[in-house]
């Protein structure tokens, strides 16, 4: 199941190299729908998102696992095994609570946002203390900050406030209209390459001096 959850987090990553243009145009689909969703219908949207959250966060969570117990440096593979354990535990607990009758909604809400502001907290403090090793990771910097701030939104958010769930779905929405762009600018990527190595070419051939003339 490690190595499924591995694969899976790897192949849907939008900034991977090499995305398939595809699969990041249903990722946009997916989440145009959701925000077009948690829009239409905020009230009943909320235990959906929380689900959703929770449930990216175990498969995420457990390819951090894996490369813990995979990579061999020092420095990084405590913190994979650390952060991806804090996530794992929060998101199943998460996924337990919403079909039991002792857990309340808000209880549910503010364990999974404790749990978001600890799994992004843990991947900032181990970016700095890896720096050496991993290098920059500008991705990474972006995906822990809006995991932070989508902590900090679910701890603040009320019970019966549907402001937070409508922020959402302005973000969710947006976000899909720009991974549909990013999926367009995918598709178009190997022509554009193409005609640039043509183009250079002609223009490696032009600039060739002429053997008979000489």
């Amino acid at each position: 199941m490690q190595d499924t959850a591995k694969g899976v987090t790897r192949k849907t990553s939008p900034w991977i190299a090499g995305q398939n243009w595809s699969v990041v145009g249903v990722q946009g689909i997916v989440a145009l729908a959701i925000g077009v969703f948690m829009l239409a219908n905020p009230t009943g949207a909320s235990d959906v998102i929380r689900f959703l959250i929770a449930l990216v966060l175990l498969l995420v969570s457990l390819g951090h696992i894996v490369d813990g117990f995979r990579d061999r440096s020092p420095s990084s593979s405590p913190w994979e095994t650390l952060r991806g354990g804090i996530g794992a535990t929060v998101a199943v607990l998460t996924l337990l609570s919403a079909g039991s009758d002792y857990v309340e909604d808000d209880g549910t809400r503010q364990l999974l946002a404790i749990g978001l502001l600890a799994y992004g907290l843990l991947g900032l403090i181990s970016l700095i203390f890896t720096f050496r090793s991993t290098g920059f990771n500008g991705g990474a910097i972006i995906a822990d900050v809006l995991t932070i701030a989508l902590g900090a939104l679910l701890l603040s958010a009320r019970s019966g406030d549907t402001r937070g769930t409508e922020l959402l779905g302005v973000v969710a929405a947006v976000g899909g209209i720009a991974l549909l762009g990013y999926s367009w600018y995918l598709r178009g990527k190997p022509g554009r390459e193409a005609r640039a190595n043509d183009s250079g070419a002609n223009v490696g051939i032009d600039a060739a001096p002429d053997r008979d003339a000489v």
